[in-house]
């Protein structure tokens, strides 16, 4: 991390100027050039096309593994989009489909080795893999549900299992087998690829052995609203009802989801969009199979995940993902919502869980509002970072930190417990920062005695920490104070500034850099900056 300017009264005030302003921007109406936000511009575009009334959005996804934050991005698309209708008078809901129904389509890296026989299953027919929730689906859907309470997010959830069970796809289910070879020259026509001739758009889950993805329908009777089938994995022939036996191909699925819950809007990744692809496709099985108009589609660009130089697209079943209940314990729901919202649908994120993070956490303190309250929202987060390392996990310590830091914790005792709760969250995000995601030279640790790496200091290095040390005695200094006066020494001596800065890392961390020095040393107390600086500069 560089040196920096830190805190003190001076950047409190210039802070509270730029919100101030940015909040004005935001107020009433919008002043010269000022664009509109993107999903105000979709809104807009929506209501001139499907009217103010019964706007139904819709999002969701297969919980095949860990939802993760790429996934996020549809979730917040349609949230956002769900908002701004409302903001422009529209009558509009926002619903999320768990495609719990859907077959666990291999063994993934993260299961253990027994579950090669839950391949082929519905997710919702699979049990837990760790024993702690219903189902194999309920596993991963569980924690994403609590992270969008958290982001304050309001959506009703269908489970596609129970959806299939209730009998509410049954119509869709007739319907699709009578006009199945019409919908076969609809995928045909669409994407070029011909199916052949005894296919059928319906998967009936095999009685014996609980697979559907391995199951070939025989025949249908309309009448008796069942099939006959052979699983090709057992052997096994029988009858499945059309009722609550089975689900509907991927494409038919997509296409009579829309018209059972009545979906006006539903943002999906770009693949989806491309030409041939399942939007397209569900499109016209929508309008020509099942006489109703297709959504709105907003298709939007992945979320890459950024570790060390490597950019690759975010997989559940791979397990390359950070799932959202994990980032939440980063950063606070609105922090979150901001990294993936201030990017236009159709523009890829490439997310750096490392420094790429801080910088956006530190852009979103300068720019739109400071994270915590009372002292926590006067204290940046990046600060943070320092402080607890050097506090090392002791509140009592963190708070005596933050005082030496030139800041005034409340008197007060009840305002005093609610001060010390929003430094404690604020802490606890840095701390999970620090564990999970920041680089090897971002942590330090403040040694007990002078570094071995001392005894390379120049003559120079050594006049500077003891040029350092006199001022300490002589006042108490703020972050900035201690900035300027190492700029200050360096000129004295005629050495670059760096070189001072290398000198009080090596000092305090015995290591050649460290985080912002003005922060670092204004967190430490006097009498130990004193005498180590002094034990520094001995010959």
């Amino acid at each position: 991390m560089r040196d920096g300017r830190g805190g003190g009264e001076r950047r409190e005030k210039i802070e509270k100027k730029g919100k101030t302003e940015k909040i004005e921007k935001g107020k009433g109406e919008k002043g010269k050039g000022e664009r509109e936000e993107w999903w105000h511009a979709i809104a807009k575009d929506i209501i001139r096309r499907k009217g103010m009334r019964n706007l139904v959005v819709a999002t969701g996804i297969t919980p095949s593994g860990a939802i993760h934050i790429g996934n996020l991005r549809e979730t917040l698309i349609a949230d956002a989009v769900c908002n701004a209708l409302r903001e422009n008078g529209a009558e509009a809901s926002l619903i999320y489909i768990a495609d719990t129904y859907d077959p666990l389509r291999r063994l993934y890296p993260f299961l253990p080795p027994d579950y090669k026989e839950h391949v082929g299953k519905p997710l919702s027919d699979i049990p837990d893999p760790d024993g702690c929730h219903s189902s194999y689906s309920e596993h991963f859907l569980q924690p994403f549900l609590a992270a969008t309470d958290k982001l304050g997010i309001s959506m009703k959830v269908f489970r596609a299992d129970e959806m299939y069970k209730r009998g509410m796809y049954e119509d869709a289910i007739r319907l699709a087998i009578k006009e199945r070879e019409r919908i076969m020259r609809i995928i045909a026509e669409v994407t070029g690829r011909d199916l052949q001739r005894d296919w059928y758009p319906f998967m009936p889950v095999c009685k014996n052995c609980g697979r559907m993805n391995a199951t070939d329908v025989l025949k249908c009777d309309l009448k008796r609203g069942e099939c006959v089938y052979r699983c090709n994995a057992c052997g096994y022939e029988g009858f499945a009802s059309l009722k609550n036996g089975g689900k509907l191909t991927w494409r038919v699925d997509w296409a009579a989801r829309w018209k059972i819950l009545n979906v006006a809007v539903e943002p999906f990744g770009k693949d989806h969009a491309s030409a041939g692809g399942s939007y397209e496709t569900g499109k016209r099985i929508s309008e020509e199979i099942y006489g109703y108009e297709a959504p709105y589609p907003i298709p939007f660009e992945h979320v890459l995940l950024k570790v060390g130089g490597k950019v690759e697209a975010m997989s559940s079943s791979k397990g390359t993902n950070i799932s959202v209940d994990e980032i939440l314990t980063v950063v606070p729901p609105e922090v979150l919502k901001f990294i993936m919202l201030r990017v236009k649908p159709m523009k890829h994120i490439e997310f750096d869980p490392s420094m790429g993070l801080l910088n956006l956490i530190d852009e979103y303190e300068r720019e739109i509002a400071p994270i915590g309250r009372g002292v926590a929202a006067e204290i940046p987060f990046r600060h943070f970072i320092t402080l607890v390392q050097v506090a090392r996990g002791d509140i009592n310590n963190l708070l005596k930190i933050i005082r030496r830091s030139g800041f005034a914790l409340a008197r007060d005792e009840e305002q005093m417990k609610t001060e010390i709760a929003e430094i404690q969250k604020k802490a606890r995000y840095a701390e999970n920062w620090l564990r999970k995601f920041a680089q090897p030279d971002v942590k330090f640790e403040i040694k007990d005695s002078l570094p071995e790496l001392a005894r390379s200091l120049s003559q120079k290095q050594k006049e500077a920490l003891k040029m350092l040390s006199e001022e300490i005695k002589k006042r108490k200094l703020s972050a900035e104070d201690y900035h300027n006066r190492i700029y200050e020494v360096a000129e004295n001596l005629g050495i670059s500034a760096k070189e001072v800065f290398r000198a009080v890392y090596i000092a305090l961390l015995g290591r050649d850099s460290g985080p912002r020095a003005g922060w670092l040393l204004a967190s430490l107390r006097r009498e130990f900056l004193v005498k180590r600086f002094e034990d520094a500069a001995k010959d």
